[in-house]
């Protein structure tokens, strides 16, 4: 993951997580705490913490990216935490989990605010849109979900996959979605509608993440 400046990348390896420095590759810091593989870390809006999801010790931790100590530790998953993001605004934590749901969190605080249910298959990714109204998962049940962040509640579907959903993006202006899959594909769809709006075809393998450009005209 980029800091929101540009200056440092953050990545997983082990039980740790790497900050490096974009302009000399020179290692940072070092954020160690989990008791198990780290399978994913996201920095806050501001640039000032780091998230990291762990793989079987099932926590996701909160870190001070300028000294590395941990601020907090959001537990309550009972498998594998697969992925984790901020809220746009800062305040709230995602995870998602191999245990079929996504959790919510204050960021603050710790406290659980809600869990997002509905996934047959362990849940591979998670994003807010970018508004931060909306919580998307992608799962093993080869769907991805779209969520109402308040509620809980299920809003659509989107199926046609023919494998486990790895990734899930939201597009920049929040209109639409992309998602990747072990069925070698990746696809766009309406984020109003649910319909699939394209496939993009061609790779030999599993697509396990996706993104949109800046500017959303390229994935």
């Amino acid at each position: 993951a980029y800091s929101p400046d540009g200056r440092y990348i953050a990545t997983c390896g082990g039980l740790g997580v790497f900050l490096w420095d974009t302009g000399t590759g020179a290692l940072v810091r070092w954020f160690s705490g989990h008791t198990d593989r780290v399978t994913s870390v996201a920095f806050s809006p501001d640039g000032t913490k780091v998230l990291t999801g762990g793989s079987y010790d099932c926590t996701a931790k909160l870190w001070d990216a300028g000294t590395g100590a941990l601020i907090r530790t959001f537990s309550g998953h009972t498998w594998v935490v697969s992925s984790v993001m901020f809220s746009p605004s800062g305040t709230k934590v995602l995870t998602g989990s191999h245990d079929k749901t996504a959790k919510l969190w204050d960021a603050g605080t710790g406290a659980e605010i809600r869990t997002f249910s509905g996934h047959t298959g362990g849940v591979n990714s998670v994003t807010f849109s970018p508004d931060g109204t909306k919580v998307m998962t992608g799962s093993w049940d080869y769907t991805a979900k779209l969520w109402d962040a308040e509620t809980g509640a299920v809003i659509r579907t989107f199926s046609g996959h023919t494998s486990e959903v790895n990734s899930v993006a939201f597009s920049p202006d929040g209109t639409k979605v992309l998602t990747g899959s072990g069925d070698k594909t990746a696809r766009l769809w309406d984020a109003g509608t649910g319909a699939e709006l394209r496939t993009f075809e061609g790779h030999a393998g599993d697509v396990n993440s996706v993104a949109f450009s800046p500017d959303g005209k390229k994935v």
